[in-house]
């Protein structure tokens, strides 16, 4: 099925963007209140502590001044049943300032501790909210994929950024090794190779690498491929910052040779199957039924942990944006400033509006009071 606007474009995002929408709303009415509990009880936690410092404080003061008193009024009665007084009284008060510190640090810890387990609860309870949402409904993030192979499987890790807002899932996949042959049935690397019965000379050799194994993929601002055979003797690393002919690929046996910054070696690579490995290596990774478990592992704005810091509704807000953008695109090619109306084309092709009301989304926001005006204004509503 096709996603198009009410004038009959293709949407850029092929998402039912009203399900994404009414999705995100129901998002926004659940976290919200999560995170303002964790906040009173962040603040809680805090106004303890000062009070703790301050009280503490108090007692150590007011301690020291009467030692002070009582080391100035025995010099009045100087005699030795007096000083003996004054020593068992400061150190009955000391004692006693201790013991209250004991159990105002004993109350603060109890506290501290129950109200930091709710706050975890808090978190996990946000990440897991979260975790499907931001997986299949944000748009235009920049990703980066990193995939490892080792003896407990393949997994990996992707990494999702969007104005500052940035989200990590660790990831298993379904295969538990992943030989190049899975990608291209025969590739060959060209190396120099010593030949000869009597007299040694250099010669191109080219080596099959169809059976080496993949042990790392790195996709982000670049491509990188590392392969290895079987008896781990010979790698291969390969690099490419954009387009495929300016890759560098290095063979590794006991030293490191650049492949193809020596012109001869450069002339036998082929690159337009390398070029075709990346490509089905790129749709591997893009593939979603490859994946076998994801987990949402971490939530950062300006690369802080977003949950910790208590700024969730500010990642929120970063998502509204970028919602208001499409839902600015769809005022501007649809035909009522009411209703927000896309059309899904199906295979055979049967048309449908799917729309939501504009006053829906504004009565739902409003309820949540002035985080929900803002949200209002970052969706263009």
């Amino acid at each position: 099925m096709t996603f198009v606007f009410q004038d009959s474009t293709e949407m850029a995002f092929q998402n039912n963007f009203i399900d994404d929408l009414n999705v995100f709303l129901d998002i926004i009415e659940k976290i919200l209140p999560i995170e303002n509990k964790s906040i009173e009880l962040n603040t809680k936690i805090r106004k303890e502590e000062l009070k703790y410092l301050e009280e503490t404080s108090m007692m150590e003061n007011y301690s020291s001044e009467l030692t002070i008193y009582l080391n100035e009024i025995s010099k009045k009665y100087a005699i030795e049943s007096i000083g003996k007084c004054r020593d068992i009284l400061i150190g009955m008060n000391a004692t006693c300032i201790e013991k209250q510190k004991g159990q105002l640090k004993t109350s603060l810890d109890d506290l501290t501790r129950r109200s930091k387990d709710e706050v975890m609860e808090k978190a996990e309870q946000i990440r897991s909210e979260l975790e499907p949402f931001l997986w299949l409904r944000i748009f235009s993030a920049n990703k980066t994929n990193l995939i490892t192979s080792s003896s407990e499987g393949i997994k990996g890790s992707i990494k999702m950024n969007i104005n500052g807002f940035s989200y990590t899932y660790n990831t298993k996949y379904s295969d538990t090794k992943l030989p190049l042959k899975k990608f291209i049935d025969e590739m060959s690397i060209p190396i120099w190779s010593k030949s000869g019965l009597i007299h040694k000379e250099d010669k191109i050799k080219n080596i099959d690498i169809s059976e080496f194994f993949i042990k790392r993929i790195y996709s982000g601002d670049d491509f990188q491929l590392d392969l290895e055979n079987k008896k781990g003797t010979r790698k291969f690393n390969i690099t490419i910052p954009g387009d495929i002919s300016n890759a560098t690929l290095m063979y590794i046996k006991e030293e490191a040779t650049d492949i193809t910054s020596d012109e001869e070696l450069q002339s036998h690579l082929d690159f337009n199957k390398l070029g075709l490995i990346v490509r089905k290596i790129e749709e591997y990774i893009k593939n979603d039924n490859n994946i076998f478990s994801k987990t949402l592992t971490n939530i950062e704005i300006d690369e802080k942990d977003a949950i910790v810091n208590n700024e969730i509704f500010d990642c929120i807000k970063i998502i509204a944006s970028q919602y208001g953008e499409i839902i600015k695109e769809i005022f501007s090619r649809g035909f009522t400033k009411n209703e927000i109306v896309i059309k899904e084309i199906k295979d055979d092709g049967t048309r449908k509006e799917i729309f939501i009301k504009v006053s829906e989304l504004s009565n739902r926001l409003s309820a949540l009071g002035g985080d929900g005006l803002e949200l209002k204004d970052l969706l263009n509503l």
